[in-house]
């Protein structure tokens, strides 16, 4: 049984508090509630309408477990065939859960809806020469941490997946699981008892200790000193887990973070076993065994699965909100079967998705500037190396590359863009082009190259070409 909110809470926070696990907000207790496609190849072309990649969805169960740990060949057929289905394909952006009774509908509707505003200082999406993507403009100026949930059962691959995302785009992982292990193996932490239990038996950690222990991490690595890469995405990495954790982010995070939306990896009950046992093997970790697994099998399908079709609903209901018909929030299903190679191309597709929003914003940025004459500002997206590409010489500084750059959008009108293409390379290099046309009617293609630095991204190259 998961231990009382209301018996927990006043230890928590004198003691959590003393320790400076949870500063920065208080600690109050609560009483707890069209299947797309991942586009593959991640060039997105477009015109003056709208154009967003998609997000393959699918609302089948991730993990089964037979009650009481039943291994009857009933059961497991019944798992198989739960597991083994494809996504049905369904129309429009209604979500499917004819499978749940109304109690647990109306639960998850409530849910959804308290988590509106989980994308935090997010505006509505907008548009970028036909392709939508999100303004993340305001994130870097509340020094708001950028934040993907990594869902899925024990076993799914989300440490494996997670690292790879790291290496490639430069994240930062912090999995809730290791911060609670940690805290429980520290001789000074006055919950350690409390946390090892839980995870020993399979049960959810109270959402004070989580969020304490992971406010702390984001806040220490977004200030580390000589990070090679700024405004990085943060991988919350099993986080939320329940209806509880949910309610405990909107009450304590939206102000501090803007959740772009989840990564959720599926995979059958019987893949996942097979993969926690091998892990046993070397992990060492106390809660990498049968019964252990099963019970945690069992937590993420009754409680963490109606969190992500909360958060599903809470992305369609952005979506109607909008006036666009797209959302702030984007939830990803990806099929965990695979080799780690398979799962990583679904993963590498979805992560290009996410990134695009930061390249975008600092290129209408540059535009910006540039139509406003605001040198100040261009000079600050552009690498001090910058190098131009055109029929005229090559520009010797910043302040030449602006003044041609400038040329004919000196006007002080926005320039029409359309035609634009976008592609990320290796996670931390961009290329945008477009066709910008002018008020008086001329119109060049231009190809900006971008890559991610200390400063975000920065604009390294530029080329111009007279249409």
């Amino acid at each position: 049984m998961k231990p009382s909110r209301g018996a927990v809470s006043m230890a928590i926070i004198a003691s959590t508090l003393n320790m400076g696990l949870a500063r920065g907000f208080n600690v109050i207790s609560r009483s707890s509630a069209g299947n797309n496609f991942i586009q593959q190849t991640w060039t997105c072309r477009g015109t003056a309408s709208f154009c967003s990649t998609p997000f393959r969805r699918s609302l089948h169960s991730t993990c089964f477990i037979p009650p009481d740990g039943d291994s009857s060949s009933s059961s497991k057929n019944s798992s198989s065939a739960l597991f083994s289905a494809p996504a049905t394909t369904t129309s429009g952006t209604n979500t499917d859960i004819t499978s749940v009774n109304d109690d647990q509908s109306n639960e998850i509707e409530q849910a959804a809806r308290k988590a509106l505003s989980i994308t935090g200082s997010l505006p509505p999406p907008c548009d970028f020469g036909g392709i939508t993507y999100l303004d993340t403009s305001s994130l870097t100026e509340n020094h708001s941490h950028r934040v993907l949930f990594i869902l899925g059962g024990p076993g799914a691959g989300k440490g494996t997946q997670s690292e790879r995302i790291v290496n490639t785009y430069k994240c930062v992982h912090l999995s809730v699981g290791d911060l609670l292990r940690s805290g429980a193996e520290k001789k000074d932490y006055p919950h350690a008892d409390m946390v090892k239990e839980c995870l020993v038996k399979g049960q959810i950690v109270p959402v004070e200790l989580s969020l304490g222990l992971l406010r702390i991490a984001m806040d220490e690595k977004a200030q580390e000193v000589g990070s090679e890469y700024g405004s990085r995405i943060f991988l919350v990495d099993g986080f939320p887990r329940n209806y509880d954790n949910i309610e405990g982010w909107m009450e304590h995070m939206p102000s501090y973070t803007a959740v772009l939306g989840a990564l959720v990896y599926n995979c059958p009950i019987e893949v996942l076993e097979a993969r926690i046992m091998t892990r046993a093997e070397t992990s060492g970790r106390s809660d990498d065994n049968l019964d252990s697994a099963r019970r945690r099998f069992q937590t993420f399908h009754t409680q963490t699965e109606p969190v992500v079709r909360a958060l599903e609903m809470t992305e369609e209901m952005q979506a109607r909100d909008n006036s666009s018909g797209r959302s702030q929030l984007h939830i990803v299903n990806i099929d965990a079967t695979g080799t780690v190679e398979e799962v990583w191309d679904e993963t590498e597709a979805a992560m290009n998705a996410y990134v695009k929003n930061d390249v975008l914003t600092a290129n209408m940025n540059l535009l910006k500037a540039i139509e406003e004459g605001n040198l100040k500002d261009f000079t600050a997206l552009c690498d001090e190396q910058m190098s131009v590409e055109s029929a005229s010489k090559t520009k010797k500084s910043l302040v030449d590359i602006f003044e041609w750059y400038e040329g004919p959008f000196s006007d002080g009108s926005p320039s029409l863009i359309s035609n634009a293409e976008v592609s990320i390379h290796d996670g931390i290099k961009a290329l945008v082009s477009y066709a910008r046309t002018t008020k008086a009617g001329k119109t060049v293609r231009e190809t900006l190259e971008w890559k991610h630095c200390p400063k975000g991204w920065i604009c390294v190259s530029v080329k111009r070409e007279d249409l």
